[in-house]
């Protein structure tokens, strides 16, 4: 019986350490990753904003000849703004759904522990 113990007790301990070095090689694989992916994402977003200009210093050069230079500024600088509002909304939206979600979750967890 003691040896059934001393073995179980070793294989405890090998599952032990096999778990702990998975573990750690997956906590690096996701730390190597997440930097990689924040270093691509701000990339995309920096060349996603150079385009943003671009195309808002070309829309007002296209539209000067037509309305003038205030007035196509004027436009361009308007049509911005309303994207990025709308991005603002819906992003606020989007947070609030999930906002609401967790406090649903909390408010079941809640009444069904008390």
């Amino acid at each position: 019986m003691l040896e059934d113990f001393e073995a179980l007790f070793s294989d405890a301990r090998v599952y032990y350490h096999a778990e702990l070095a998975f573990q750690k090689t997956r906590a690096a694989f996701l730390a190597d990753s997440l930097k990689r992916t924040i270093i691509f994402a701000t990339a995309g977003a920096f060349f996603g904003m150079l385009a943003t200009i671009g195309l808002a210093v070309g829309l007002i050069i296209a539209l000067t000849p037509i309305v003038g230079a205030w007035v196509a500024t004027a436009l361009v600088v308007s049509l911005i703004l309303i994207l990025g509002g709308w991005c603002l909304w819906k992003a606020t939206a989007s947070w609030r759904t999930m906002m609401h979600a967790i406090r649903d979750d909390d408010h079941k967890e809640a009444n069904h522990h008390g």
